[in-house]
């Protein structure tokens, strides 16, 4: 009796948790927040706390969750007799995946800079502002990528950046790399020894991740007051100024970020049968939590309940996939990079010719993954390793782009959601529904 009392509950909050981030009040809350950054109220800056009070609460089961996922995935890939066909499946449409949105982004790009270049008055309203940030930023520190790099990962390199020496160091950081590697490695040792001796702790795993869930939808109940915390404070600092004078870099980088989305509502849509429509309202949970808080990883859980839950697509491809592209591939910051080199190429006066773009294409997606676990300046580092082979100056993108990075990080991290959301769909084709139970007639 107790436990259908809890049941009905744990159904009942669920429930509200839904009702409370449907697609209508998710844009409403979006559509508020952008109102009241435009018109730049003092009171507006006090509404930061409130922001970072929300970030705080939805990362306390971030790594816990990804550390009953992991092993559990792992157990589902070395049990199952198609896991080595859905694994390699995977693999192959992520390097897809990889190439068409680096080439989307490229073909996009140059085909805007073709038809809208910069004119003398653009280029010294952007000067002006280049040295206007400079006044504000630590450019010293931001520009000199070496030393951002460093003080993002310490003193190890290579090899030894990803190896989990200290697991409770990682997890107390959220080193999200270190985590993932050490739970895929404790998931196969359980895994071994779970053969051998016939004991397990799946189930407390399991457990483990259900009640993360549930703390999750607990705290998402706040999303639309948490998406107003932290949009409307950003949007009033900004102001409208900094993207007026980068309006051909917006337009650019808004372009293929609504092209890319578009691609992705269509594809799955076909795939699972559903409509544009239906998907793109189910995926604008994640997407939307993932641009108010500015982190994909805090989008895991909700991304997983999503396709399993609501786009029904089957559970292995998206327990195997959704943790680990979540944390490491960063399609947002690949488009970024791409934009941001022809952008710079552009104000210089630079031509690349079919090479240099494919150059662009290959180092956005390596210094991409430099990216993984770093926020802030020092994430604008590895864009060094893009510009610099071009002869474009690192000295000069910093500023402009630290002044357009905390909205264009929003729209990088919905990239990041939607785009790896669609990798498990794809790696099982027509057959990615899951199927449907069959009700019981009267």
């Amino acid at each position: 009796m107790n436990y259908a009392i809890g049941l009905g509950r744990g159904y009942s909050l669920k429930a509200l948790s839904r009702s409370i981030n449907r697609p209508s009040i998710t844009l409403a809350a979006i559509a508020l927040a952008l109102a009241l950054g435009a018109m730049r109220l003092p009171f507006l800056q006090y509404l930061r706390p409130i922001g970072d009070f929300y970030i705080a609460l939805l990362q306390i089961c971030v790594m816990p969750f990804l550390l009953a996922t992991i092993p559990l995935a792992v157990r589902s890939a070395m049990v199952s007799g198609s896991a080595s066909g859905v694994i390699r499946s995977l693999v192959i449409w992520l390097l897809i995946t990889v190439v068409v949105v680096a080439f989307a982004s490229i073909i996009v790009t140059s085909v805007i800079f073709h038809f809208v270049s910069p004119d003398e008055h653009m280029i010294a309203n952007i000067g002006a502002l280049v040295g206007r940030s400079a006044d504000s930023i630590d450019v010293e520190f931001a520009v000199d990528s070496a030393r951002a790099i460093q003080a993002a990962s310490g003193a190890e390199a290579g090899i030894f950046t990803i190896i989990p020496t200290n697991i409770f160091a990682a997890l107390s950081s959220n080193d999200s790399v270190r985590v993932l590697v050490f739970a895929a490695i404790f998931g196969i040792g359980m895994v071994m020894t779970e053969r051998e001796s016939g004991r397990s702790i799946f189930g407390a795993l399991q457990h483990i991740q259900a009640v993360c869930v549930r703390i999750f939808d607990w705290f998402g109940l706040l999303v639309p007051i948490g998406i107003v915390a932290l949009i409307a404070p950003q949007v009033a600092l900004l102001g409208s100024d900094a993207f007026v004078v980068l309006a051909l870099f917006a337009y650019a980088f808004l372009a293929a970020s609504l092209l890319l989305l578009l691609v992705v509502m269509l594809v799955t849509g076909i795939l699972l049968r559903k409509s544009p429509g239906m998907v793109f309202a189910a995926l604008l949970k994640p997407m939307m939590l993932g641009a108010s808080t500015r982190n994909t990883l805090i989008c895991i859980p909700v991304a997983l309940e999503t396709l399993k839950d609501d786009l029904k697509v089957k559970s292995e491809p998206c327990d195997l996939f959704i943790p680990i592209g979540f944390a490491t591939i960063r399609f947002g910051t690949i488009l970024y990079f791409i934009i941001a080199t022809l952008f710079m190429g552009t104000l210089m006066g630079r031509a690349f010719s079919p090479i240099d773009l494919c150059l662009v294409a290959a180092f956005s997606v390596g210094a991409s993954f430099a990216t993984i676990g770093v926020t802030g300046l020092a994430a604008l580092a590895p864009l060094a390793v893009v510009l610099r082979p071009f002869g474009l100056s690192y000295e000069v993108a910093v500023p402009l782009m630290i002044i357009i990075d905390p909205i264009a990080n929003m729209i990088r991290v919905m990239l990041n959601v939607a785009i790896n959301s669609t990798i498990p769909v794809l790696a099982v084709g027509r057959e990615a529904k899951a199927p449907q139970m069959a009700q019981a007639s009267p």
